[in-house]
């Protein structure tokens, strides 16, 4: 597999790891960051602890990163499951029952990373919010800004953390849409970081939904 493959399909793992609550571990910010602001922080927090209770989403995620465009798709179903589809560049990933599957090249190979029991223990672990607050500095509310028609609430904060044990490390600003239902909507980040070795700068934008909508995902294998 390419290098650039190999890191947006581990970016995609990251941003889902990062999403339902895996490990986060702080990291000191490249530059001066101001305080957070208390009640912004606080909606952040809510928004993340509530998305941690879904049971299932979807969401489209792009990736803006060397001068190219990637898209991908994702599926998860709790405890943890999940299904990628990196459309730009024709390959799956696929986590269930501990398991986790890669297609490439038309062929499905699986890995030697135990993805599946580490979202499910994160998930679980009472202290893994308060972790993910940690890596959070410079939190503002942004003020009321609607995604696809659907009322919401922005809020813009500075997030320097490494995920899931060290799978990747993350730092920039971040912008999250929290909707009327107080569940993340949209999120948007300019950030540099590295994905199992491999370096990365970009935007990436992710858009969630169907919350709550039954997800079947199976091993391909």
């Amino acid at each position: 597999m390419q290098a650039p493959a190999r890191l947006l399909s581990a970016a995609a793992l990251a941003a889902v790891v990062a999403f339902v609550g895996a490990c986060a571990t702080a990291i000191q910010p490249a530059e001066s960051i101001g305080p957070n602001n208390p009640a912004a922080l606080a909606g952040i927090r809510a928004a993340w602890a509530k998305a941690a209770e879904q049971r299932s989403f979807r969401a489209r995620m792009t990736t803006e990163t060397g001068g190219k465009v990637y898209e991908s798709t994702v599926e998860f179903a709790a405890p943890n499951s999940i299904h990628m589809v990196m459309k730009t560049q024709n390959m799956e990933q696929i986590v269930v029952d501990g398991a986790h599957y890669m297609r490439s090249d038309g062929r499905w190979t699986r890995l030697p990373i135990a993805t599946g029991n580490m979202l499910e223990q994160f998930r679980k672990d009472p202290a893994t919010l308060a972790a993910l607050e940690r890596t959070v500095s410079g939190a503002q509310l942004v003020g009321p800004e609607p995604v696809a028609g659907k009322p919401a609430t922005v809020y813009r904060y500075y997030q320097a953390a490494t995920f899931a044990g060290g799978l990747a490390a993350s730092a920039g600003w971040v912008k999250m849409w929290v909707g009327a239902n107080g569940l993340p909507l949209k999120l948007e980040s300019e950030s540099t970081g590295r994905v199992l070795g491999f370096g990365s700068q970009g935007r990436t934008t992710i858009t969630y939904d169907d919350y709550g909508v039954p997800v079947r995902i199976a091993a391909p294998l």
